[in-house]
């Protein structure tokens, strides 16, 4: 039998499996004695030094510094994660932590977020990330204040009592009468309408009406709209377990590096393109090493998972980051229930 993307035979095949099983258990370089202990073919050391240089030829495999062992490349890890991984049921391990947040129904969306979090981590011995959900207000008033000659504070007031600021450049003659008039005429258009709908509004209302602006209240209401459409509204990111990619660090380098992975995973930008790629796929998405731009430099990977509305749309993404050895066969079915957990959760509280 042939494998037809790297033309493996059913016994290379066999050796790839084994070996990628046992640098996960171990994180370490596999040898040939080590396989031929772990095939349950009787395979002699010296055979399976070949097929695991042949194995290394394609790609699939490398030798770290001078071991005498292999560990996989990193597609030889999307390899066997794409076509020779059998992942676990969710039910034969631990999962009574993730369903008791079935019972987190009253606590705030936050809470619940942190505590799925809290829980990833602990269960798959790395690092629990989550994006909140996006927020788009229901607009309750929208002030236009006068700070100097040159500048404008924008306020929105939400119907849950939440303010959001903007500043905007004043035009030349501007005056308090007409930033009053201003305010009370957005306060009546969008008064009862999500923030994202106030901007498609707003937006026709210059678009159909424009001869009844002046240039002034043109140019401050077109400013408005810039301001508010550019901005994402997207909530915030919760990262935990810090300290489980920390152990097992031998060399200074690789500590650098993950450092800088928590400073990079910690800024919003990060936070969004996570969301992105999440939002892009109909499930669970598994990011290897440098597939993902942002683990270049430390060679983790990311399982990470969206999490729904009640109307499908995607609203946030939960995941679990750790190295290249993490245990896919686990983490892959935790991070995707725990996914499905919160959707539900979710559209039971917001139902």
């Amino acid at each position: 039998m042939e494998d037809k993307i790297f033309n493996l035979s059913a016994r290379s095949l066999e050796i790839f499996r084994e070996l990628v099983d046992a640098y996960i258990e171990t994180g370490e370089a596999v040898g040939s004695r080590l396989l031929s202990k772990r095939s349950p073919s009787p395979l002699s050391s010296a055979t399976i030094r070949n097929i695991m240089a042949d194995l290394e030829d394609i790609g699939l495999l490398y030798a770290p510094h001078t071991s005498a062992g292999r560990i996989p490349t990193e597609t030889g890890l999307r390899f066997f994660v794409d076509e020779l991984l059998e992942v676990s049921n969710f039910e034969d391990f631990e999962n009574e932590k993730v369903f008791d947040l079935m019972n987190s129904q009253e606590q705030e969306t936050s809470e619940i977020l942190e505590k799925a979090t809290s829980i990833l981590s602990g269960l798959s011995k790395c690092a629990g990330v989550v994006s909140s959900p996006k927020t788009d207000p229901i607009i309750q008033k929208i002030n236009f204040v006068s700070l100097s000659a040159e500048q404008i504070l924008v306020i929105i007031v939400s119907e849950s009592g939440h303010v959001e600021n903007r500043i905007i450049s004043a035009p030349a003659n501007i005056d308090s009468s007409l930033l009053q008039s201003l305010s009370n005429y957005m306060s009546h258009i969008l008064q009862g309408r999500t923030l994202s709908d106030g901007i498609k509004t707003m937006e026709a209302e210059l678009s159909e009406h424009k001869n009844d602006f002046d240039q002034l209240s043109a140019e401050i209401l077109q400013q408005g709209i810039e301001i508010w459409k550019n901005d994402d509204f997207s909530g915030s990111m919760i990262l935990k377990g810090h300290a489980n990619l920390l152990e097992n660090i031998e060399e200074l380098r690789e500590l650098n590096n993950i450092r800088d992975l928590f400073e990079i995973m910690e800024t919003k930008h990060t936070m969004l393109n996570l969301l992105n790629f999440a939002s892009k796929a109909n499930g669970i998405q598994v990011f290897i090493g440098s597939e993902n731009p942002y683990f270049q430099i430390s060679g983790c990977s990311l399982v990470l998972s969206p999490y729904k509305s009640a109307d499908g749309h995607v609203v946030g993404a939960i995941g679990v980051i750790g190295p290249a050895h993490m245990k896919y066969r686990k983490i892959i079915p935790l991070v995707n229930y725990t996914s499905k957990i919160i959707s539900k959760i979710l559209n039971k509280k917001f139902d």
